[in-house]
């Protein structure tokens, strides 16, 4: 980038830019590669520094296939329930493992974690920052959401307005306590 002070010309490679062209946030498009203004453009934030047009974050979107979606939204619920900035080494190869080896889907992933540590309230310190829990609790929050999916097959075709709840009436009452009486005995007495 070469400066000329006296024209108040900018050199920025081949183009060739005036002083009232000049703007404070020229980012390039991680996607097509263009230099724009993400002030005066529809902008997408990829990353902490990376930016897209909306228009090619769209496309791009629309080209990722449902693994991939499925991976992103792991790794994002993955940070947010850790509290980290990133996906350590330790948590991918632990992934990339379950995917591989046990055949276990991301989103299975996920809904496991989420049982485990939301529903049935597992402490998140006892992880260690990893996932190493999932293999050993798998078949039972699959378990759970299945149990979740025939209830609402079930009580998909009920209306709700409909249902008018019986009432029954249980009266519970009151323990009685029997005291044992205790026989008293006298000194003065001779036993035969």
């Amino acid at each position: 980038m070469i400066f000329i002070k006296k024209y108040d010309i900018i050199f920025i490679g081949r183009r060739i830019l005036s002083k009232g062209d000049i703007t404070l946030h020229k980012v390039k498009c991680k996607f097509c590669c263009e230099y724009f203004d993400r002030d005066k453009e529809p902008t997408v934030k990829i990353s902490e520094r990376r930016y897209a047009h909306k228009a090619c974050a769209e496309k791009q979107e629309a080209l990722k296939t449902q693994d991939e979606k499925d991976l992103e939204e792991l790794e994002n619920y993955i940070k947010e329930l850790l509290k980290i900035n990133t996906i350590s080494a330790k948590i991918r190869k632990q992934i990339h493992t379950f995917h591989k080896d046990y055949n276990y889907s991301y989103s299975g992933m996920k809904k496991t974690l989420h049982w485990f540590f939301e529903i049935k309230g597992n402490p998140i310190e006892k992880a260690n920052g990893g996932i190493g829990i999932i293999p050993y609790v798998y078949d039972e929050a699959c378990q759970y959401y299945y149990a979740l999916y025939l209830a609402q097959l079930v009580n998909q075709e009920k209306n709700i307005e409909e249902y008018k709840p019986t009432e029954r009436i249980i009266s519970i009452f009151s323990p009685r306590t029997y005291i044992k009486k205790r026989k008293l005995f006298n000194l003065d007495e001779e036993e035969n």
